[in-house]
């Protein structure tokens, strides 16, 4: 389930390798476990219902007792929970509200960009360019 992007997937893995190997510290905060939580569900329910995206939302909510039919689900949030991680808790709002309209982010990225300076973190892993208007940031984007 992870992993399976064809452009994305291999840069991906390796960077995760590296975190556990203790080559690199690894953060997250709270709001990206569940967006990797939710994220999961719905590519597990749309796997195994065949089902688009917003298809698998929707059969979630009709049956929720699909949940307890995707053991690689629960798996890929086991593995996700044993990573070696730091987790910066919240809560986050107010700052990133300064910071949405300080930088022009979306509400996501701004809650992001305020866990990061609440751990004093300089670096980011992601491929949205958005990051790179945040000037104090240094942004490692995947390789193709």
């Amino acid at each position: 389930m992870f992993f399976k992007h064809s452009v994305y997937g291999d840069s991906c893995r390796e960077f995760l390798k590296r975190i556990e190997s203790g080559e690199i510290l690894g953060f997250i905060d709270e709001f990206v476990q569940n967006e990797v939580f939710h994220k999961l569900m719905v590519a597990a329910v749309a796997s195994r219902k065949r089902l688009s995206l917003p298809d698998a939302v929707s059969y979630i909510k009709r049956n929720p007792d699909i949940l307890k039919t995707v053991p690689e689900l629960w798996q890929a949030c086991e593995l996700l929970k044993s990573m070696d991680l730091e987790v910066i808790p919240g809560p986050l709002f107010g700052e990133s509200l300064v910071l949405s309209e300080e930088f022009q982010l979306l509400a996501t990225d701004a809650i992001h960009v305020a866990a990061m300076q609440k751990a004093g973190i300089e670096n980011i892993a992601s491929n949205d360019s958005d990051y790179l208007r945040v000037k104090s940031f240094r942004v490692w984007r995947p390789m193709h």
